[in-house]
């Protein structure tokens, strides 16, 4: 079979629980897997030796734009308003969409998949699947009907509109998305999440829904010059208990909370891991660095199935990925959350 998997440009939007992970054994499996994304991802995928294809638009906004600031005078259905496009724009707006489809479309085209994979951000993916006639498949996210309520009434209109006018421009039904409610990827034929059914203890699921996994991976082998090598290796750490501290790859120029959360930890006599997860511009960094507790150890990123066995306590964002590597290694876990679809 030929599967045409894809994802937004952010090491977190290949994980969900599993969702490489997924890819990566259905090739071993003898099937023949190719992973469409943007650049910033491609050395992850190649390193499992998966066929990577480059997308310059994946639909997905990154970076994202500077927080909003709302004046002191303006009303609350104003800023209801806004805040409503700003949430849209990260994952639906017509013309980034509308460029991912036309860039995917023609990938698929080359490709002929039997079938397309997405993440529950991937807007072009389904629309994709639909014109190419190949069944389409939701990975990290559960099939269900969501309702309307006041307070998503106004946001929910707004996608509805932005989302008709690309599957008209595209000559697509909308097959892959929700009918009703509030729009969304919605595969009739599967929806893959890697969490038990008791996790969404407050959803009704679709039949399409099947929950696996829940395994912690082995350990892998690492380069002795890995950070996540050289971190296991330090002997003065060695006896004390480590907190790892991290907003994953999306929120992580939020230096308050990393400067609190590493304070919080030495103070119960534990190590700071603070794991940054991507580039900081040097001054904010050094300003982060002379915050932090002192016996804080500072890492960009860390191969979590060789930390996590080491590591006692966790404070982060409850991103999909962060979270389910920490349950899987019985992590106990502060969550902090910073968007609306953190688990």
């Amino acid at each position: 079979m030929r599967i045409l998997a894809a994802s937004a440009q952010l090491p977190g939007h290949l994980d969900w629980g599993g969702y490489l992970d997924t890819a990566v054994e259905l090739a071993r499996r003898g099937h023949q897997v190719w992973w469409a994304s943007g650049d910033a991802v491609r050395s992850p995928i190649e390193r499992t030796g998966l066929a990577f294809h480059q997308l310059t638009e994946t639909g997905w906004r990154w970076p994202p734009p500077p927080p909003l600031t709302m004046p002191p005078d303006m009303d609350a259905e104003t800023q209801q308003r806004l805040r409503a496009e700003r949430a849209l724009d990260q994952w639906l707006d017509v013309d980034r969409v509308s460029r991912a489809v036309t860039e995917l479309l023609a990938a698929g085209q080359a490709f002929q998949p039997d079938l397309v994979l997405g993440e529950n951000f991937m807007s072009a993916a389904a629309i994709v699947a639909e014109r190419l006639d190949v069944p389409f498949a939701v990975v990290g996210w559960p099939a269900y009907q969501a309702e309307i309520s006041d307070a998503t009434v106004v946001i929910s209109e707004m996608a509805r509109e932005r989302l008709d006018a690309i599957l008209q421009k595209f000559g697509a039904s909308g097959t892959n998305w929700t009918r009703s409610g509030p729009p969304a990827l919605l595969s009739p034929h599967l929806h893959l999440t890697f969490w038990c059914p008791r996790w969404y203890s407050s959803l009704s699921f679709l039949p399409q829904t099947v929950h696996v996994g829940g395994r912690a991976k082995a350990p892998p082998q690492l380069d002795a010059q890995d950070p996540s090598a050289q971190l296991l290796n330090l002997e003065a750490i060695a006896d004390l208990p480590w907190v790892l501290i991290t907003l994953g790859t999306s929120f992580q120029l939020d230096p308050n909370f990393f400067i609190a959360a590493s304070h919080a930890a030495e103070r119960v006599g534990a190590l700071p891991l603070v794991v940054l997860g991507g580039q900081w511009p040097p001054a904010e960094l050094q300003r982060l660095r002379t915050g932090l507790a002192r016996s804080a150890v500072v890492l960009g990123r860390v191969e979590f199935a060789a930390v996590l066995p080491a590591v006692g306590a966790a404070i982060h964002h409850g991103g999909a990925g962060t979270t389910h590597a920490l349950a899987r290694h019985g992590v106990p876990q502060i969550v902090v959350p910073h968007a609306a679809d953190q688990m």
